[in-house]
């Protein structure tokens, strides 16, 4: 696959992202079933059409839908600082959970253990992020969602060679 064709590729994962991160948004101030119905099926939906184009689709690949599901189902609220860091955690780890099923599905190679790990540091951040949280809550949200969910595209490129 050319360099134009995975630039393009990943240019593409990040517009989707960008529409998830409208959902994320938006479901935050009403309808929260937008962020965790609609915003989780245009993530899995994306991520299982472009790994068909770029040949490294794996039935793994549509288990994504479930911890996108949970990880914006659960509440990452908190009145007290240690419940704020306990319930983000377990969103961080939520998301977390659709990156190690996507590794798995390219079959936790180098590459893809590497991405695993950068994932969970960008989990951790977002955990920080929603404790402190130096930004107005509908600007973190963005930022956390594309932050948290860009990363699920990577392993689609991770067995992806360049001609």
């Amino acid at each position: 696959m050319s360099e134009f064709t995975l630039g393009s590729l990943a240019t593409i994962s990040l517009v989707i992202c960008c529409i998830d991160a409208g959902f994320w948004m938006t479901g935050g101030r009403s309808g929260k079933w937008k962020r965790r119905y609609l915003g989780a099926f245009v993530q899995t939906l994306g991520i299982n059409a472009l790994s068909l184009i770029t040949g490294t689709w794996a039935w793994q690949f549509i288990l994504v839908f479930g911890p996108e599901i949970g990880s914006r189902s659960l509440g990452y609220g908190g009145t007290t600082t240690s419940h704020k860091v306990f319930r983000r955690a377990v969103f961080a780890l939520g998301s977390l959970a659709a990156g190690a099923i996507l590794a798995w599905g390219v079959g936790f190679t180098g590459k893809a253990i590497i991405l695993l790990i950068c994932q969970a540091i960008v989990s951790i951040v977002s955990i920080v992020l929603g404790v402190k949280n130096p930004l107005p809550a509908a600007v973190e949200e963005v930022f956390v969602c594309l932050s948290l969910k860009y990363f699920n595209y990577g392993y689609l490129f991770t067995a992806v060679t360049t001609i």
